[in-house]
């Protein structure tokens, strides 16, 4: 028991002088990453490349860098490989090193490769640039837009709902020339979830499609109930008071998250507004220096965009 006592002790000595991650995390920086692909002087069809490395115990994770013609394009850190990158074509120098909490080993030589096109589109990625994944938005006329392939010959877009009984294509068009397709509420004509894809095709080949969701919120927050404080509640100078309101369950197709934008002034329009803010929480806690009627108000504003009524029937009483 004793010598158990004293190891714990020197643990406790030695986490006072050094971080006790450091003393934990297991020493790489003698230790060198293995690089497998793409190997010096790969050639690589498409635009889609695979980095794939030996893995090192004791690394959490592993810091990739990828060159071109001397630009940094690619800087990431993973924790599990291989990892996907989609590059135009040029020369390349790709370089990694393993890392933890503590340590780090050396970035290992740089590798020398080339990307080239290729007319073959089975194995390319089609990057697609907004609108952003999973956003919600109030606005039903949408832009969509994607990267080009350069051995594209066009794209077939397809919009899909996404419902509780399964998925319905809404919108299908192929052999579109431009990176670009413009929907308004002809098509996007609900509240929903939506998932729209793209693929890129060919004469003799096509990529797989690729997709994002958004989500469409057309329906405003509910007005707000004010909880507390009760209606010309009186309070000491310096006193702490607790804001609270309750927003109801939203009636929507879509729910998306409502922040809270409350005022608070010294006239009952409102003219002299002494605090606001948005914030998450539907609660506040604050505190007055001077006496005097107050009057307070909240409405919700939503992911989406949308904005709802205040309910501005607030008013508390800070005494002398």
């Amino acid at each position: 028991m004793k010598k158990i006592n004293k190891i714990l002790l020197m643990s406790m000595i030695a986490c006072l002088g050094y971080s006790c991650d450091d003393i934990l995390e297991e020493d790489i920086q003698n230790n060198q990453i293995i690089t497998l692909n793409p190997k010096e002087g790969d050639s690589i069809a498409g635009n889609t490349v695979q980095f794939l490395w030996e893995g090192l115990e004791g690394a959490d994770s592993y810091r990739v860098q990828v060159y071109r013609e001397s630009n940094l394009v690619t800087d990431t850190t993973v924790s599990t490989y291989p990892f996907t990158e989609v590059l135009i074509e040029g020369s390349y120098q790709w370089r990694i090193k393993g890392q933890n909490f503590a340590y780090e080993t050396p970035y290992t030589f740089p590798v020398v490769f080339t990307v080239t096109p290729s007319d073959n589109l089975s194995n390319q990625t089609l990057i697609l640039t907004s609108p952003s994944d999973n956003i919600y938005t109030n606005n039903t006329t949408i832009i969509f837009t994607w990267n080009p392939i350069p051995s594209a010959i066009s794209y077939t877009f397809e919009l899909i709902k996404v419902t509780g009984s399964g998925d319905i294509t809404v919108f299908l068009e192929e052999e579109i020339q431009s990176t670009s397709l413009e929907l308004d509420a002809v098509v996007i004509d609900s509240d929903a979830q939506y998932k729209w894809q793209v693929k890129a095709v060919n004469e003799t080949s096509e990529t797989n499609f690729f997709s994002r969701g958004f989500f469409i919120d057309t329906e405003a927050p509910l007005v707000p109930s004010l909880v507390s404080p009760d209606l010309d509640e009186e309070f000491e100078v310096g006193e702490d008071i607790s804001f609270s309101w309750t927003f109801g369950a939203d009636p929507g197709n879509v729910v998306s998250s409502v922040s809270s934008f409350y005022e608070i002034a010294s006239d009952q329009d409102f003219q002299t507004i002494i605090i606001s803010d948005v914030i998450t929480p539907t609660s506040i806690n604050l505190t007055f220096e001077n006496s005097g009627s107050y009057y307070w108000r909240v409405r919700g504003e939503d992911e989406a965009g949308n904005i709802g009524g205040f309910d501005q029937n607030g008013k508390f009483i800070i005494g002398e």
